[in-house]
């Protein structure tokens, strides 16, 4: 499965304006929601909260991937954001998060959920692509470099 099966354009926030890990998570699942991907917008928000309380998704580099399971959906599905400030978001680093791949998946998708956190992980590993993706200007153009990023895995 390719992250294009997974992340609508519509689901880009170019510009989070959150500043703490809380309002980051709402904003992202908030397109979730805006998507019409998920219907209720504090249980999602919940499930991501509970799972940072087992420790932060926040993997270092200024990227973090806050991911959780719900029994309310039947596909996964993923918001990314984007924040040119950053984010304190307790990264094993230490440093704000400037980059955010979120996913919920269906509870009964451990395989498929793992496999997603691999494979944004694996794009997520240059440097270069990275930086890229904090200086792009749009969704648009966020959306289409990591769908062609992922194709070249």
């Amino acid at each position: 499965m390719r992250i294009e099966e997974i992340l609508k354009e519509s689901c880009v926030v170019a510009d989070i304006k959150g500043k703490t890990k809380g309002e980051t998570l709402f904003e992202l699942v908030d397109a979730l929601k805006k998507a019409n991907l998920i219907h209720n917008l504090e249980k999602a928000v919940n499930v991501i909260l509970e799972r940072e309380k087992l420790g932060s998704t926040g993997i270092g580099d200024g990227v973090a991937i806050p991911h959780g399971k719900m029994k309310d959906i039947h596909n996964i599905v993923c918001a990314f954001g984007r924040s040119k400030d950053g984010v304190d978001f307790d990264a094993v680093d230490r440093k704000p998060v400037h980059i955010f791949f979120l996913l919920l998946a269906p509870e009964d998708s451990a395989s498929l959920h793992l496999k997603m956190l691999s494979r944004i992980s694996k794009i997520l590993r240059d440097p270069s692509f990275r930086k890229r993706l904090v200086e792009l200007t749009d969704a648009h153009d966020i959306y289409t470099n990591v769908v062609e990023e992922d194709r070249r895995l």
